[in-house]
């Protein structure tokens, strides 16, 4: 009886590791990874900007995720979300109620696996407290303080660092730790370009020296952005530099804060927190994977009118010559589909209907294949008709200086229209 049980067992642990060997293959596991989390800026406020030249460098010399997206608005939640796969009920910036929440997390999930974490925040005013604000130190932005406690998935207050306590001997760091700059160096608060300038300048000057050591020495460095401006359907950077990953510009569709903690969980065999279960890991951006770092010609594409509306057409070069039928996917944020149809390619074709589906505001992907041959891929957005947009289209039939004057008010103003209803 007693052999049965240690058989069992040790049937029990060979399959355990063997899941996590498959699950993690082709995946690294840095020594350390350092998450640099920033706020309240789109991709295209800070990529490209003079304003920026350090985190523009790190675009450079790691993988510029071009296609990543924050979940929702406001701060909070992405954060609490990039932590634990769910919003755990909190869809404000307010301290969240029912903390210390016992709900499957990275850092515990981390601890309870025998592997390191800690946050470290900075003006936070002590290691371990709980205070809500203190000067330019917000709680909000620090999601793990909402897990600390003694109990089932809890998180030590120990964990709970001031960015004092971040160690000049990167040895010393855990295997998985946060650094949340204060409102002013996170890019929250002032105006831009300014705000952009101080953030860009607290990476440098705090990050830049880890990443130098990061590269010989099996680290990561991530730097991604919670939400954006409102004004951009949550697209925001996101970049990763260390000497496991192959540099480029990685067009992927659709990355979000679930496939974020989906990838870290998958470098450390960790259990999957909430809605990461169904995530996507991102794969193709490590220099042992074959992804490409950069859209092949052959599937360049883009939809026209955008938003999309019954007349909207999916236009691309089919430089491969495909001839036949393909499949015509849509599919959300999450990467859920929402639509599937069979349409035909010939060798001279150069666009395909996309039908809008009756699909909510938002920013939705597609994707047209055939077998696992991409013709073409790309985002466009669905927006219901607005007042502004029903007014565009009567002046469009009208022709006088005032009137075109007026037309080019309302396209500027409909131009800030977010997809998304904005939350205050």
């Amino acid at each position: 009886m007693i052999l049965n049980t240690t058989t069992k067992q040790l049937s029990f642990t060979i399959v355990f590791l063997l899941s996590v060997v498959i699950r993690t293959f082709g995946i690294p596991r840095p020594d350390h990874v350092v998450i640099c989390v920033m706020e309240n800026h789109a991709y295209q406020q800070v990529i490209g900007s003079t304003a920026a030249p350090y985190i523009n460098h790190l675009s450079t010399i790691g993988a510029n995720m071009v296609e990543y997206y924050g979940l929702t608005h406001p701060s909070q939640p992405n954060y609490i979300m990039l932590f634990s796969g769910d919003n755990q009920g909190e869809t404000t910036n307010n301290v969240p109620v029912g903390t210390p929440f016992s709900t499957p997390n990275l850092g515990a999930s981390l601890l309870n696996s025998g592997f390191t974490f800690a946050g470290y925040s900075e003006d936070l005013p002590a290691i371990g407290s709980l205070v809500d604000v203190s000067g330019l130190y917000a709680r909000k932005h620090s999601p793990w303080v909402h897990w600390q406690g003694t109990g089932t998935n809890q998180i030590p207050a120990s964990c709970n660092l001031t960015l004092d306590n971040f160690p000049t001997d990167y040895n010393l760091l855990p295997d998985v730790s946060f650094v949340i700059p204060n409102l002013n160096n996170a890019m929250h608060d002032g105006t831009d370009p300014g705000r952009i300038e101080l953030g860009d300048r607290f990476i440098y000057d705090y990050l830049s020296p880890y990443v130098t050591w990061a590269m010989n020495n099996n680290s990561l460095l991530i730097v991604l952005f919670d939400e954006d401006d409102y004004f951009s359907a949550n697209h925001v950077p996101c970049i990763f530099v260390g000497p496991m990953v192959q540099p480029g510009q990685y067009f992927q569709t659709g990355y979000h804060h679930y496939d974020m903690l989906k990838t870290i969980e998958d470098m450390y065999g960790l259990p999957y927190a909430g809605n990461s279960a169904g995530a996507k890991t991102i794969e193709e951006i490590w220099s042992n994977s074959t992804g490409i770092t950069a859209i092949n010609s052959e599937t360049k594409s883009s939809v026209y009118p955008n938003p999309v509306s019954d007349l909207s057409q999916i236009t691309f070069e089919n430089k491969l010559g495909f001839n036949g039928n393909a499949k015509l996917q849509v599919y959300d944020i999450l990467g859920n589909i929402l639509s599937q149809d069979i349409c035909n390619v010939k060798s001279e074709t150069r666009s395909i209907p996309l039908r809008k589906n009756d699909l909510s505001n938002g920013i939705y992907f597609y994707r047209v294949t055939n077998n696992q041959t991409t013709i073409a891929s790309g985002k466009f957005f669905s927006r219901i008709r607005s007042l502004f947009s029903i007014l565009l289209l009567f002046l469009s039939q009208q022709n006088n200086v005032l009137v075109e004057w007026i037309k080019g008010f309302f396209d500027l103003f409909n131009e800030f229209i977010t997809p998304f209803e904005i939350e205050r």
